[in-house]
């Protein structure tokens, strides 16, 4: 699996070009690594699934009956 992403991040680094005249090839570097790094983190939580909601608590709001509002309609409550 390394030399997938190795293969991978030589590619996307590969894309990267710098506009800005006089970058050195220490920070060329280090910016390379930061862009790539925010890269895999971005597709890693692109990666991860959404929970999904047990059926159970999906269905829990039709077997509630709505709050009636109105004059009166505590008091008939407590009877």
């Amino acid at each position: 699996m390394a030399d997938n992403t190795a293969h991978s991040d030589a590619e996307s680094a590969a894309d990267i070009r710098f506009v800005t005249p006089d970058v050195s090839a220490e920070e060329a570097a280090a910016v390379t690594a930061v862009l790539l790094a925010a890269i895999d983190e971005g597709e890693a939580e692109a990666s991860v699934p959404e929970p999904v909601r047990d059926h159970w608590v999906r269905s829990g709001g039709a077997l509630r009956a709505p709050f009636q509002t109105g004059h009166g309609r505590w008091q008939r409550a407590g009877r």
